[in-house]
């Protein structure tokens, strides 16, 4: 139970592992809170709220929960925060461990700064170093999506696996290093699972 200085109690509702550097932890909550706990494996870490501003938020009320932190395992500055908000913007990326944040669900959004609308519900995202480049893959409400390059608002995610995934409810992406197995898992719809190599596998 996080509960910040005067506001409502909070639970972990997500967490994110660095592989490099080690010990570094995200921790994600139900009101929208994000931290890190820096050398995680002493009794002196270091804890400090990296939550942006740019997180979602209505009047005085910050809303929505974290739903997936994905850490890129070769840099662990590189990380993508999913809220799976319906008609609240919902995908969010930092290159610096957090300090600073950009949007990132680009044309998964109707609106593609605000998040207001019928875009679909983002529910868990991947980061996946290649020979040749970085996948990113989000599952969503309507299936399986892929990015190579995240451009703020502008970032085109292409949908993956149209007759097979389809438009089944992804709800969780897991990713093997050693030869780049990914599996992923749907609501209703079975498991799935592809080797990703190289950006030209997307």
């Amino acid at each position: 139970n996080l509960a910040p200085s005067g506001g409502n109690p909070s639970f972990i509702s997500a967490l994110g592992v660095s592989k490099t550097p080690a010990n570094r932890i995200y921790i994600g909550t139900s009101n929208r809170k994000l931290y890190r706990l820096d050398s995680a494996n002493t009794a002196t870490h270091i804890y400090r709220d990296i939550t942006s501003t740019l997180f979602p938020y209505t009047g005085s009320t910050w809303f929505g929960f974290i739903s997936c932190i994905a850490v890129d395992p070769t840099n662990g500055d590189h990380v993508i925060v999913v809220f799976s908000n319906y008609a609240a913007y919902s995908l969010f990326y930092s290159a610096d461990g957090g300090i600073t944040w950009k949007k990132a669900a680009g044309n998964l959004e109707m609106n593609k700064t605000t998040g207001a609308g019928d875009g679909p519900s983002l529910r868990w995202a991947s980061i996946i170093p290649t020979s040749d480049g970085t996948v990113y893959l989000v599952g969503t409400s309507v299936g399986l999506f892929a990015t190579t390059q995240l451009n703020d608002t502008n970032t085109v995610w292409v949908q993956q696996g149209a007759n097979t995934i389809g438009a089944a409810v992804v709800d969780m992406i897991d990713y093997r290093a050693t030869d780049g197995l990914v599996v992923v898992a749907t609501h209703a719809n079975g498991i799935y699972s592809s080797h990703i190599t190289s950006v030209g596998n997307i």
